[in-house]
């Protein structure tokens, strides 16, 4: 009875020792692989993304027509965004970079005016006889900046290249994985016991229903919340409305702190218009990251991932401190991830023990 139970121990701790021998030869073999690994991510992300609508448009129709009409859609909002809202992005960042100058005139005013009422305030307090000279600062930055960045032009360009050959690449797989998607799911379910494969199957649903419901849900969260910011800033005569909205839904796709670094943002841009301009981009930022937060959120994504406020919370800062800004993204579907493992394998094994004890 002793060697049984030996055995059996022993037995475990090899496979345990197999299991972390190649983990770590998978870590080693993708980290040599750095574009194939983000083709297939950036493809399963697509794919779990436009999951959902293609899901609701299969019910009515042949899965490989829904698929079409999906990614039809899908590029058709690129073509708008290649042929729209680019040229105006780059219209308004060339003004950007005109008006450098009158941001170092505005931030020298600023320095001017606290300066003076520091002095009035404070007739003792002894400060500098001269403020920094920020519009030769703005202009050498400039400068620099520009001979920079002509003088890499040629990486910019091979850059540029490689981020559409990984964008198409990853656009075409995920065709692949959605057309074929039943396929891959048994593939899964094939790795565990017989026994274990119908649990496998309710595994693999679950995962990818709670995937593409955050991912397609942040999505359009995102969107709306850039769209709103970048119309209502246009309405009252920001200058940079729509790189505020695209910065604004970029920003919102990173959990509790994206906006706060947006508003930030803002200050700067809003800056030659007047004090009155900052403080009304930051109200309307503000409102609608609320809005978003206490209407959009819940209704199209809170249900879907079933992640507590403070375990999100936990896994946004925990996330954004292991891995950065991948970390951030992706901290609450892996937090989610982990719930969803945690009940189907932890939990019964935990709830065994008890039992057996």
């Amino acid at each position: 009875m002793q060697t049984a139970v030996t055995t059996r121990v022993w037995r475990r701790a090899a496979w345990i020792v197999a299991g972390i021998v190649l983990i770590a030869v998978a870590l080693w073999f993708a980290a040599h692989i750095p574009r194939t690994i983000s083709i297939f991510l950036i493809a399963a992300f697509i794919a779990f993304g436009v999951q959902p609508i293609v899901g609701r448009l299969e019910r009515r129709m042949p899965k490989p027509l829904a698929v079409a009409i999906v990614f039809f859609g899908l590029l058709a909002l690129i073509a708008v965004f290649l042929v729209v809202v680019v040229p105006l992005a780059i219209s308004q960042t060339q003004l950007l970079a005109a008006n450098v100058p009158a941001y170092a005139a505005t931030a020298q005013g600023w320095l001017a005016d606290a300066q003076s009422s520091l002095q009035q305030h404070f007739p003792t307090l002894k400060l500098p006889a001269y403020g920094v000279n920020t519009g030769r600062i703005g202009a050498t930055q400039t400068s620099s900046f520009i001979s920079g960045a002509v003088a890499s032009l040629g990486a910019i360009a091979v850059n540029t290249a490689t981020g559409f050959f990984i964008a198409f690449s990853s656009i075409i797989l995920s065709v692949f994985f959605l057309l074929n998607d039943t396929q891959i799911a048994e593939g899964f379910t094939s790795m565990f016991p017989s026994r274990k494969r119908q649990t496998a199957r309710k595994l693999a649903a679950e995962v990818t229903e709670v995937f593409g419901s955050y991912i397609s849900g942040q999505v359009i969260v995102s969107l709306l919340t850039g769209a709103v910011i970048a119309t209502a800033t246009a309405i009252i005569g920001f200058k940079f409305s729509l790189i505020l909205g695209i910065i604004s839904a970029v920003a919102y796709a990173i959990p509790i702190i994206g906006m706060l670094i947006a508003q930030l943002v803002a200050i700067p841009l809003c800056a030659p218009q007047g004090i009155w301009m900052v403080v009304w981009v930051q109200v309307v930022m503000f409102a609608m990251a609320r809005i978003s937060d206490n209407v959009l959120v819940p209704k199209i994504m809170g249900q879907s991932v079933g992640v507590s406020p403070i375990g999100a919370m936990f896994a946004v800062f925990a996330g954004g401190e292991l891995f950065g800004v991948p970390g951030l993204l992706l901290g609450i579907p892996a937090a989610a991830l982990i719930k969803i493992l945690w009940r189907y394998f932890m939990a019964p094994w935990i709830s065994a023990q008890l039992e057996k004890s």
